[in-house]
């Protein structure tokens, strides 16, 4: 990737969610970069789409939340990498990003840890098969999980969360406080990480940095982020996520073009020099339309008007 000319902007890390592969983000990694950002798309082999095309050929178990420990390993290896050299990217400070769980795994980089009484939630939670919340399943595997201690890098300056979650980890009346302003999106169409419950919630319960929002996109699914190129030019190749209109959700390019906008302001932000003008707030609620599509831009005190009202 092109390396930055503003030597204060950070670089970013992105990671796929389960499932995933670095080629599911070239379209963001090449929008960003073409802006000025340094950007590495990190392969998580383990619960990569090899991993996953195992397990639906008979030949593993499917891959869940006990390969988080090796997710932050593999991003430590990197950052370490870039740090000393070894990985040839710019950047002195950096922005962890990621989709679904590549966005867990950046939050738990932060060194937050799920809330005591995760298994009592989950007891909750799971009393109905919880088909409008497929994220809860994976949440309450982490009871089973030792996770690794960590603490946020010290070069950490912003977390981007693409259909994140973990609302049974970090309940809304039990908050933790990562040290990061932190944007989340997703999409009303959203049943594995359904916003209200997810976004909207992990936003008031990692105690908001000023500058940290969700932005919600009318239409869009889980996988609206996630980009086939094969699909868009008709060739065959064995990529798992052949999605149908019925998963990807109302025009995926146009949603992307949104998202990229969106990361880009909110990267712009965490510019040296521009952190007092953002962090004086704006109104709680932001409604954009782009053609025949819907954004809203919703802060703490958004979220909480919001989910008043659910």
């Amino acid at each position: 990737r092109r390396a930055s000319q503003a030597s204060d902007r950070p670089w970013v890390v992105l990671m796929p969610g389960l499932g995933g592969t670095p080629d599911h983000f070239r379209w963001l990694g090449r929008l960003l970069s073409d802006q000025g950002w340094p950007v590495v798309v990190l392969e998580h082999p383990g619960s990569d789409s090899e991993a996953v095309g195992a397990w639906l050929q008979g030949n593993r178990r499917p891959p869940g939340a006990e390969v988080l420990p090796d997710r932050l390993q593999d991003l430590e290896a990197v950052l370490k990498a870039q740090a000393n050299g070894t990985l040839p990217v710019r950047g002195e400070r950096v922005v962890l990003g990621g989709h679904s769980m590549g966005a867990l795994t950046a939050m738990l980089a932060t060194g937050v840890r799920p809330q005591p009484g995760l298994e009592w939630r989950c007891r909750e939670a799971l009393d109905d098969l919880p088909l409008s919340n497929l994220s809860r399943l994976l949440q309450c595997q982490l009871n089973a999980v030792d996770l690794p201690a960590t603490k946020a890098p010290a070069q950490l300056v912003g977390i981007v969360g693409m259909n994140s979650f973990g609302s049974l980890l970090w309940p809304r009346n039990r908050p933790v406080r990562i040290p990061v302003p932190a944007l989340l999106t997703g999409g009303t169409l959203d049943l594995i990480t359904p916003p209200l419950n997810e976004q909207l919630e992990l936003l008031l319960a990692t105690a908001p940095d000023p500058r940290s929002r969700t932005v919600l996109v009318e239409g869009a699914s889980h996988f609206s982020p996630i980009r086939v190129e094969a699909k868009l030019t008709e060739s065959k190749d064995n990529d798992l996520f052949q999605l149908g209109e019925e998963l990807v959700g109302v025009q995926p390019l146009q949603v992307q073009a949104l998202l990229g906008e969106e990361i880009i302001t909110f990267l712009e932000q965490l510019t040296p020099g521009r952190q007092g003008a953002a962090s004086q707030g704006g109104p709680a609620l932001i409604h954009r339309q782009a053609g025949s599509l819907h954004l809203h831009r919703i802060n703490a005190e958004g979220a909480i008007q919001l989910l008043n009202e659910s």
